[in-house]
């Protein structure tokens, strides 16, 4: 029975040790405290959904003045559709990037952000940084 405890106990640890040395922080996380201060960060979620009411690009803060950028929705019956709605999609959000770009924000991190268990909905979210002013 011991050695059972102490099995898992040391299962424990080694998945500690594991998560705590083998996991990588963004690089916003490492950041040098005074250097974060100096750092203004913004959220662009991409949401490419089967309906115009929830696909878009999402903005936090605000940029220009816009909170979001209509998507166009992806789910049409034919794969040439679909294969067209993704790329007018890609070509708006490179776009943004490049404006974001233009107006000093440094893309940080991409991660998936999967808002529901809709498995017609694909998200991602980015992270941006750029210096006060």
């Amino acid at each position: 029975m011991y050695s059972a405890v102490l099995l898992g106990a040391g299962r424990t640890l080694a998945v500690g040790l594991f998560l705590a040395l083998g996991s990588q922080a963004a690089a916003a996380q490492m950041l040098p405290a005074a250097n974060a201060q100096k750092q203004i960060f913004m959220t662009l979620t991409s949401i490419e959904a089967p309906t115009r009411k929830m696909a878009k690009l999402l903005f936090a803060p605000a940029f220009n003045g816009h909170t979001e950028i209509q998507l166009e929705a992806v789910g049409a019956l034919s794969a040439a559709t679909v294969l067209e709605q993704l790329r007018q999609n890609n070509e708006t959000l490179a776009q943004t990037l490049g404006e974001l770009s233009a107006a000093g924000w440094e893309l940080v991190q991409v991660s998936p952000a999967p808002l529901m268990a809709d498995k017609d909905v694909a998200t991602t979210r980015y992270l941006l940084r750029k210096a006060k002013e």
